[in-house]
């Protein structure tokens, strides 16, 4: 199980124009995702290094990008190769990564409710109660989408492996 993923990984980026790929997207998400963790509580935790954030936040980040890249990339290999793939589990996995950045401590929430007309004195009172769950799991959340990813990076790396192996 593991060399197929291992062996998936090095057929990925073994080609040059997928390693590019994966370098560029790796450097995008983290940017992106450094860019959403500025208001996350994982960059209270510790004294601000880089980007305005702090080691918790810088690596949080750093390791989304690595494999939220890695997964599209073999996605992208797969389907240039005709290898069957499933993308939910990582498109779920990017998708549960933004929300808490993203409708945590922002102004999004607000913004939400007031353009489906709710009052000044509603928005005020119900964006702290949607905002909340968020703040308090968002460490929890980010950790499962994490998880989310490796298992689908290395799903995905297993088929391309069994599926694209050249026997000697």
């Amino acid at each position: 199980m593991r060399t197929e993923a291992s062996n998936g990984i090095r057929m990925v980026l073994g080609r040059r124009a997928y390693l590019a790929a994966f370098a560029f997207l790796a450097i995008l998400f983290f940017f992106a995702y450094s860019y959403l963790l500025r208001g996350s509580s994982l960059n209270l935790a510790a004294p601000h290094l880089a980007l305005g954030l702090g080691l918790y936040a810088i690596s949080f980040a750093a390791i989304i990008g690595v494999l939220l890249s890695l997964s599209i990339v073999i996605n992208a290999f797969a389907f240039s190769n005709s290898v069957k793939m499933s993308t939910k589990s990582g498109l779920g996995a990017a998708i549960a990564i933004a929300i808490p950045g993203a409708l945590c401590c922002t102004s999004v929430i607000p913004a939400l409710l007031a353009a489906i007309g709710a009052s000044t004195s509603t928005i005020i009172g119900v964006t702290g109660k949607l905002q909340g769950p968020f703040a308090t799991y968002e460490i929890p959340i980010m950790l499962a989408s994490a998880a989310l990813l490796v298992i689908s990076v290395l799903m995905e790396a297993m088929k391309v492996g069994r599926c694209c192996m050249v026997k000697k």
